[in-house]
């Protein structure tokens, strides 16, 4: 694999890191929040999960549009939302102009989640386009990390004109540096390959493919994509559901839903909520950075994973890890055994066990199972599931611990995880190492 390959993989991936950022952010400034726009539970919920209803749309309609004008052009016109929502986010006057702006933030980030693993998957080659497309993941957690220290250098920081008054300000506008830097880099990436074959840019595709393969590689896989591609048009959004498509559209939506009903974004949105519930020593800010490490850790840890152990067998894994974990939670509340590091050790563990598995699979996967013809649309739909599972997590949480107290809500997140298992179990096809383009016969029998 070439150089150049990884290079311009990973400047669609941040898109990713300011998918985390944005998404991780809100966390460390709750506590400046709440008190300056004295908001209540279902107030900071919605604070929360304005970002992840704003992805709804933008997922929904990322991948369509990617298809008509390209994944290039739409990743820039996301690169620039996310420097409006920053800004928007660092001034706003009121309650409901930050939700605004949290709101435009959420359309990028459900832009980039979907076209940065299109991107990937149709630039890498297929013995590498797991770990190529881990590079999503590893951005998202990178942006969490980096969200985390951010905070943490804000409010320890010797500033004058920083206070309990504006730290959530400078938290939130800092999104704008890393925002205008994947602005600037994508100026300099390719337009994809397979979108060019697909336009019938013929010359411009084998030029794409010629910098990413051989010669003789760059012509055999425009030849592979046309005899995929060309005889058809690209299918209208009802088509995608017509019998041949849509059992896997259907396995990709339900996977990418439940990926978010593991409980993973609990930990990074109200991490600081969670730890000030522990009553351990610290710094809740510091404990909620760790968390950030751990993360990063488990996800560079399982780079050399995915394509060795595959897919599949790492969901399994996952799901019991941290079902486990959030039983282990729930008894841990109910004994009221919060007196030590218990606690922070089973979340650094659950975090671990998602970072490890369903988080490197996860943006892989949505990308990889669709055929060609479908890929934008389908992995929008896909992704649309993901971020209304994330919204209903992201605003039900407050109002559950607050109203169900922390066992109940742990131990029903524990149940969910469990039960993934038998949806991987029956429904989840191994797809490592497997070309784009034969992937469609993997679930015909499934």
């Amino acid at each position: 694999m070439k150089s150049y390959t990884v290079l311009i993989s990973i400047v669609a991936a941040l898109g990713g890191l300011l998918f985390g950022f944005d998404t991780a952010v809100i966390a460390g400034s709750l506590q400046y929040l709440k008190p300056f726009f004295q908001l209540n539970d279902a107030e900071l919920g919605l604070v929360v999960a304005a970002a992840s209803i704003g992805c709804i749309p933008g997922a929904l309609f990322a991948g369509r549009l990617a298809d008509r004008f390209g994944r290039k052009k739409l990743m820039i016109v996301t690169a620039l939302l996310y420097v409006i929502a920053a800004l928007g986010s660092g001034i706003a006057g009121s309650f409901e102009q930050l939700v605004i702006y949290r709101l435009i933030g959420g359309i990028a980030i459900g832009m980039a989640s979907t076209l940065a693993p299109i991107y990937i998957s149709e630039v890498a080659p297929p013995d590498f386009r797991g770990r190529l497309g881990m590079l999503q993941q590893l951005a998202i957690v990178s942006g969490i990390l980096l969200s985390f220290v951010s905070n943490y250098l804000i409010v320890n920081s010797s500033f004058s004109f920083l206070n309990n008054d504006n730290y959530w300000r400078y938290m939130l506008a800092a999104a704008v540096i890393p925002s205008l830097i994947f602005f600037i880099l994508l100026l300099f990436v390719p337009e994809s390959p397979r979108w060019l074959v697909l336009k019938n840019k013929l010359v411009e595709a084998k030029k794409v493919f010629g910098s990413i393969f051989t010669e003789d590689e760059s012509l055999a896989q425009v030849k592979i994509v046309v005899d995929d591609i060309a005889s058809e048009s690209t299918p209208e959004l009802k088509d995608v559901f017509t019998p041949r498509f849509k059992k896997v559209v259907i396995i990709g939506l339900v996977f990418a839903s439940i990926a978010q009903l593991t409980g993973i974004n609990i930990v990074f949105y109200y991490a600081p909520l969670i730890f000030a519930k522990t009553h351990v020593g610290g710094s809740v800010l510091f404990q909620t950075m760790l968390t950030g490490v751990v993360n990063l850790i488990f996800t560079v840890a399982a780079f050399w994973l995915i394509d060795r152990l595959g897919r599949k067998k790492l969901l399994l894994a996952g799901s019991w890890i941290m079902g486990a974990c959030m039983f282990v939670l729930a008894a841990l509340f109910y004994f009221n055994l919060l007196q030590n590091y218990f606690v922070l050790i089973t979340i650094f563990v659950y975090i671990a066990g998602f970072a490890s598995t369903w988080g490197v699979v996860l943006w892989v996967y949505v990308a990889e199972i669709f055929p060609n013809k479908i890929r934008g649309t389908a992995t929008s739909i896909a992704v649309f599931g993901n971020w209304v599972a994330n919204s209903i997590v992201s605003l039900t949480f407050p109002i559950m611990l607050s109203q169900l107290g922390a066992v109940s809500t742990f131990g029903i997140y524990g149940l969910i995880n469990i039960s993934m298992v038998l949806f991987v179990s029956r429904y989840v096809f191994e797809t490592k190492g497997v070309p784009l383009e034969k992937i469609e016969a993997l679930y015909a029998n499934i």
